[in-house]
């Protein structure tokens, strides 16, 4: 059976195969991605913290204006009713009412003041966290933005490569006959790896193990020589 050429296209083949292999798991093991999975987790960690701070502080804020608004509310009635009380023309029994009233929205009024007080302070001390934290969630992003172009950078120089070596392997396989094509395909499909190699003094170049006489002998009587130890394509 007359032995198919085209061996030495059938290597650089491989050659270029490998080449887009390591290409394609470059890609896939990027260091940079590794810290952008690392600095996007920390993005959402801070960007996360700065939001419960945020909304800690708007309750703050709203509870001071609620607050507020009631105190001035019963500071406006304390001040209504010392204007009767002070008025006259009241009886006796009336006077009292008010003057009781007028202390009971008095103390209201020191209880408020003091709520008031702890919740300026508390929303003063959260604005300070909330800074703090708005900006830690804002460099966070940065740095997760930067990995982001800084991968897809790395990404582009390498599918700038697979996609000339992909034009090359096309290019190569034209050269190749059809049977030796499709016995290399399968063996790549099936093993993986190396699956062509040159024999130097019966030594496969895939395996790097050594054949008898006989054995060389055997497989360089195919058509399609393959190593007796790896099934790689031989190029004798």
């Amino acid at each position: 059976m007359e032995r198919l050429t085209s061996f030495s296209d059938l290597l650089e083949l491989q050659q270029v195969d490998s080449l887009i292999d390591k290409l394609r798991e470059d890609r896939l093991k990027l260091p940079e991605r590794a810290e952008l999975r690392e600095a996007a987790g920390v993005a959402a960690a801070t960007a996360s913290a700065h939001s419960e701070v945020y909304d800690r502080l708007r309750a703050v804020e709203r509870s001071a204006a609620r607050v507020e608004d009631d105190l001035t509310m019963t500071e406006t009635r304390v001040r209504e009713q010392e204007r009767r009380l002070f008025a006259g023309a009241l009886s006796a029994r009336e006077a009292d009412h008010l003057r009781t009233e007028v202390g009971n929205l008095g103390r209201r009024v020191s209880t408020m003041e003091d709520e008031l007080l702890e919740l300026l302070e508390e929303r003063e001390r959260l604005d300070v966290d909330e800074k703090s934290a708005s900006e830690t969630a804002a460099a966070a992003s940065g740095a997760e933005r930067r990995l982001v172009a800084r991968v897809a950078e790395l990404e582009a120089a390498i599918d700038t490569s697979l996609s000339r070596y992909r034009q090359r392997r096309a290019e190569i396989a034209a050269e190749i006959e059809q049977g030796l094509l499709r016995k290399y395909v399968q063996l790549r499909k099936h093993r993986g790896g190396v699956v062509v190699g040159e024999v130097d003094g019966r030594v496969c170049g895939a395996c790097h193990l050594q054949m008898s006489v006989a054995e060389y002998e055997e497989v360089a009587s195919d058509p399609i020589p393959q190593c007796i130890n790896c099934a790689a394509i031989l190029c004798l």
